[in-house]
């Protein structure tokens, strides 16, 4: 019987497939990974793109240390360089999709697409010899087709919205800039507003020559900085800004690891803002170089914070460059506040669910307590908790207006709008315009059609007509700045959008005390 038990549980065993008993064989201490992919390619049985395994391999492993270290191929290289470099090579368009057909938003003042006349407003139907228009084209294919390297040319053709007639314009790519400064102006007398959204490689600069001209031609006592939504970058840059706030010899930021000896950072004396009040508005998306930023001007009592609770990732990356022209970030430093306050959210904390995030952002540690300069008792933890706690209530909405807000419907109602005003619009100024009484009863009642249409079968109409009533303020105030976003800039509309902006009006008021 016992027999009879060996030989079902080998075939059992044969059951679930064969199997070749091979000999160990050795490697050399630290190379097990190179052994094993060597094995793969010489004896797996289907055929298999060796360098897609290495490259899924080495992303698995950067994921496994922590959420911010990662592995970038070389063409994801050279887009992300370009966004923190602060330039790309190209045409100098913006552009949108809209019904199947590339239209150009914006021409960069300067750049070479302005250079040859090309306007807002009109659509690019070819490419070379390509028709672009009607295709299913989509927008990384319309971006790798417009840039190219300096000094390369490249043939549109394009086609006026008044006319049909298809005209060819040969342009010279050249390098246009990114810029990381949104928009800087004077918000209110001797009030200046300047709102960054990353730091790249010439952040500083743009802050710089901002600064400068708000204090020469607007003598500002007081600054707003704006950082809400800004993900961080170079450490360097926001040392640099930080600098301009401080006299000689202040501790900003400083940085530890492992294989990092501490290194202090401290301000030089060489700054020209050293005196003036300054408050810096943070969200929950404000992350790495902005919460430098933010720790150091609320540790050193240098001005007010004022917001929501910020991201939390107080680690340095160190890039790593490869043969292939693909790079790894590492992970290699924690950077502290002047305080000592390590403000790293936990790992497992950072992929929260946003409908939970506003429940749990103010949690702090109790046990990690520190002192501002002036004594003032600070938190570690999560993130930067903000002096003054504002919540942005206007990113809580109904799930309807999400539908709608996300909708091609909603970008294409405010497209034909600005496509068949673009003249009227180009001779006023944005802060002289406003929709019209029967503009807005107008768009209320296309979109009071559409949201039935659209979600007519699952919610009553009576519902969304008593939304739509609830909210018509909001719908309006959305579709004043996406129609300002399209004609007059990306800085106009920033600035309509924080006459009516809580936040804002709180710093106003907080830096008149």
């Amino acid at each position: 019987m016992k027999d009879i038990g060996k030989i079902i549980v080998i075939f059992m065993i044969g059951l679930l497939g064969l199997e070749y008993i091979v000999p160990q064989k050795k490697y050399p201490e630290g190379k097990k990974i190179n052994y094993i992919i060597n094995e793969i390619d010489a004896h797996y049985v289907d055929s298999i793109d060796i360098n897609s395994l290495i490259e899924s391999s080495i992303e698995q492993t950067l994921k496994n240390l922590d959420p911010h270290s990662y592995y970038l191929n070389s063409e994801e290289v050279v887009s992300t360089m370009e966004m923190m470099q602060g330039s790309f090579e190209g045409i100098g368009v913006e552009f949108s999709i809209n019904r199947d057909t590339i239209i150009i938003v914006n021409v960069i003042p300067g750049g070479p697409s302005s250079k040859k006349g090309l306007q807002a407003g009109e659509r690019i139907v070819k490419i070379e010899d390509e028709i672009v228009a009607g295709v299913g084209i989509k927008n990384r294919d319309v971006i790798q087709k417009l840039r190219g390297k300096n000094g390369t040319q490249v043939q549109i053709g394009v086609q006026n919205p008044r006319d049909t007639t298809i005209r060819l314009v040969n342009i010279t790519r050249g390098e246009i800039p990114l810029h990381s400064l949104d928009v800087a102006y004077e918000i209110a007398p001797n009030v200046g507003y300047i709102k960054l959204n990353r730091f790249s490689g010439t952040t500083f600069q743009e802050f710089k020559k901002e600064l400068e001209s708000l204090l020469k031609n607007h003598q500002i006592n007081n600054l707003i900085l704006d950082l809400r939504g800004n993900s961080g970058g170079y450490l360097d840059q926001a040392i640099n800004i930080l600098n301009e706030f401080f006299s000689g010899g202040e501790l900003l930021v400083y940085t530890e690891g492992k294989a990092r000896k501490k290194e202090n950072y401290f301000s030089n004396n060489s700054g020209s803002f050293k005196t003036g009040g300054i408050c810096v508005l943070i969200d929950e998306d404000s992350a790495s170089a902005s919460e430098i930023v933010a720790g150091a001007i609320q540790d050193q009592d240098r001005g007010i914070i004022i917001g929501n609770k910020s991201f939390g990732k107080a680690l340095v990356q160190e890039q790593i460059s490869l043969d292939d022209g693909s790079l790894i970030r590492l992970t290699v430093a924690r950077y502290y506040t002047p305080s000592g306050r390590c403000i790293q959210k936990p790992y497992s904390e950072i992929e929260i669910d946003s409908d939970n995030y506003f429940n749990d952002s103010y949690k702090i540690d109790s046990l990690e307590k520190f002192e501002t300069k002036s004594g003032k008792v600070v938190y570690g933890g999560g993130g930067i908790t903000p002096d003054y706690i504002i919540k942005d209530s206007t990113n809580i909405l109904p799930g309807m207006l999400l539908v709608l807000y996300s909708s091609d419907f909603f970008n294409n109602l405010i497209f034909d709008y600005v496509d068949s005003k673009r003249e009227q619009l180009s001779n006023i100024n944005f802060t002289k315009f406003n929709l019209s009484k029967n503009e807005k009863d107008y768009f209320l009642t296309k979109i009071e059609n559409w949201l039935i249409m659209e979600l007519g079968d699952n919610t009553d109409n009576k519902n969304i007509k008593s939304e739509i009533e609830k909210y018509n303020q909001n719908i309006i105030h959305r579709l004043n700045a996406l129609i300002i976003r399209q004609q007059w800039g990306w800085a106009e509309m920033q600035m309509f959008l924080n006459e009516s902006d809580e936040i804002i009006s709180t710093s106003l008021s907080l830096l008149k005390n």
